[in-house]
């Protein structure tokens, strides 16, 4: 997942600056930590008494911060604070600063940074936009009370509509407590900053860019369009729908076609979904070689915010790319130069026949990706992020 990707990625800059003690919500591991975290400990989930209490108590706060705020987690955030005393406190997004009201009081002087990750009211806005609540529930889905699990089907137009306006709340108020804020977005990220208002530093801290060797490319005769992704998230499932859609599009219009193709989504599969022509692969073990030949990866992605680390899969691997304005966002790539641009299913075929029926559109497809992964080496290298976390914990 790609929120997941960026705590890994914070874990890990991190633990080059100090020691790193992890918090986590959520089930025991199955596995020690990696040797960079120090320590690590659980807290506890809000269950449906607990959320009732934060609702009663804490009515302006995001409904998602209800499942995090309670007396038990609380408390242990609190004792750890006390017991290691630490130079800074990071959060993972907006939805867990309420977390950090205690130790703003208590411990001043401890640097408290959110990692944002990106601005959810804008997504939210986008999805009512849309006219396409999504699943709400998320990741988080199978650890919602019975009742809660119940009852978010059947209200989520109206929860989105008032999440969205208590994030908004959330995000305005943010820079009264934090010291930093990081951001995966520079867009994101400049917009922010002029709501802080010079409160806190706001400071852009994207998907890191590995530099690994480029794979072996042959457009000449094939081409397999290949998607990425968790299915059963809402951006996703709506994306790989409009995939297939226009993928019929294509079959219907191949005609005498130049190149053979496929279309292949990897990734968790969305259990009840029937593609007529995208083929479901499921999990690949080695992303390398899935991208590797005749692959492009196709993400029309209609909404979302941040960046989409999908497309940092494909910048690493020097794939091209046909997506989406919402898909490129936040990467600084311009249009026809590092990536294909998209703006619907009709679109999208048509971006897909060219590269089957023209072998000279093949042929630009590797010169492309190319410069699409130097574009995002300038921006998202390791000494460039190194440097900026350093700066949101005041080294």
């Amino acid at each position: 997942m790609g929120r997941q990707r960026m705590i890994a990625q914070t874990l890990e800059f991190a633990a080059g600056l100090g020691e790193v003690n992890l918090l986590a919500f959520g089930d025991a591991p199955q596995k020690p930590a990696p040797d960079h975290i120090h320590s690590s400990a659980m807290l506890s989930m809000s269950g449906l008494p607990s959320i009732v209490r934060s609702l009663i108590f804490r009515p302006l706060v995001p409904l998602q911060s209800h499942l995090f705020l309670n007396g038990k987690a609380i408390r242990e955030v609190m004792s750890v604070v006390e017991r290691i005393r630490p130079d800074v406190v990071i959060f993972d997004m907006a939805r867990l600063s309420p977390l950090a009201d205690a130790i703003h009081r208590r411990h001043p002087g401890i640097r408290l940074v959110l990692d944002m990750d990106d601005r959810l009211s804008k997504r939210y806005q986008r999805m009512l936009s849309n006219g396409s609540a999504g699943e709400l529930g998320g990741t988080f889905e199978a650890r919602l009370p019975r009742l809660v699990r119940f009852l978010v089907p059947k209200l989520k137009t109206l929860l989105l509509s008032l999440e969205r306006r208590l994030m908004v709340r959330c995000e305005k108020r943010v820079a009264e407590k934090f010291d930093a804020i990081l951001m995966v977005s520079a867009l994101e990220a400049e917009e922010m900053r002029a709501d802080c208002a010079g409160k806190a530093d706001v400071i852009a801290f994207p998907p890191l860019i590995n530099e690994l060797p480029v794979p072996h490319q042959d457009f000449s005769t094939s081409v397999r369009f290949v998607f990425i992704g968790n299915a059963a998230y809402a951006p996703n499932a709506e994306a790989l729908e409009l995939l297939d859609r226009a993928a019929v599009k294509v079959n219907q219009a191949a005609g005498r076609k130049m190149a053979a193709f496929r279309f292949l989504a990897a990734g968790k599969p969305l259990a009840d979904a029937a593609y007529q022509v995208v083929e479901a692969v499921g999990f690949v073990p080695d992303l390398s070689a899935f991208l590797s030949g005749d692959a492009v990866l196709v993400a029309p992605i209609l909404q979302g915010t941040g960046i989409k680390t999908k497309i940092i899969d494909a910048l690493e691997h020097s794939v091209p790319v046909i997506t989406t304005p919402v898909g490129a966002e936040g990467l600084g790539l311009t249009e026809g130069e590092h990536y294909i641009c998209v703006q619907g299913e009709v679109d999208l075929a048509g971006a897909c026949l060219d590269l089957i029926q023209s072998s000279e559109a093949r042929n630009r497809l590797a010169a492309m990706a190319a410069a699409a992964r130097e574009k995002g080496l300038t921006t998202q290298n390791h000494t460039l992020l190194h440097a900026r976390l350093a700066s949101a914990f005041g080294l």
